[in-house]
């Protein structure tokens, strides 16, 4: 059964009054991207006030919010519900990111730091020994925050802010099935670390522009999703 509400922190009482919409709003973000709060689901506003303690009226912000933002959809007389995959947008963001994602990490193999590729290898070690274990529930933050570094390491400002918004995006359709996958994204993701740090921008690129079409691929199937 999803859950009634996500499992977060209640906003800090510290903060001023203002700042609570854009607090839950972040979480219930957070709570939908990471796959807590499942596509179609009800958000009800007085579940959501008691859980962080705070009254309707900030809560019914943040649902602007995350309405504006794509997240869920206002149905009038019906409440708020979190927002469905679609195969079509899917389809689009995986082209998209492979374009993209490899830009990045030919720029990266080019003009990586030496500590920002110390940061790379710590997280696929950290990835490896997930995969190993088993601990899938860190599979999806582990990847974001690999891309994140892979992004930095670009050292261009506009494209790294283009891309967190499509990793943002595609962490919607693959943090459920992260388990499924993530073992797999563990040996690529060393392939790509060596690739940058060997200043190899031809197989850093291609390296990555084909993970991000595998893992399109694989993430369709595993959801079911098809715009054919």
């Amino acid at each position: 059964m999803p859950p009634s509400s996500p499992t977060a922190t209640a906003p800090s009482d510290g903060l001023g009054a203002s700042s609570l919409p854009s607090q839950i709003a972040e979480l219930l973000e957070e709570a939908i991207i990471g796959g807590e709060l499942v596509p179609g689901q009800r958000l009800r506003g007085d579940d959501l006030a008691a859980t962080y303690g705070v009254s309707r009226i900030p809560v019914r912000e943040a649902m602007r919010t995350l309405e504006a933002g794509g997240w869920i959809e206002i149905r009038p007389r019906y409440g708020a519900y979190v927002r469905s995959h679609s195969a079509v947008e899917l389809r689009e963001l995986f082209e998209v990111r492979s374009v993209s994602e490899a830009y990045a990490a030919r720029w990266a193999a080019e003009r990586r730091t030496d500590a920002e590729l110390d940061q790379l290898r710590a997280i696929v070690r950290d990835t490896q020994r997930a995969a190993r274990s088993g601990d899938v529930a860190v599979l999806s933050p582990l990847s974001a925050s690999f891309f994140d570094v892979l992004h930095r390491a670009a050292h261009n400002s506009v494209l790294e802010l283009t891309l967190a918004t499509l990793a943002k995006r595609a962490r919607f359709y693959y943090a459920t099935v992260a388990g499924q996958l993530g073992s797999d994204w563990a040996a690529v993701h060393e392939q790509i670390v060596d690739a940058v740090g060997g200043r190899d921008p031809e197989r850093a690129g291609t390296l990555v522009r084909e993970h991000i079409e595998h893992t399109g691929r694989a993430v369709s199937d595993l959801l079911g999703l098809s715009d054919s």
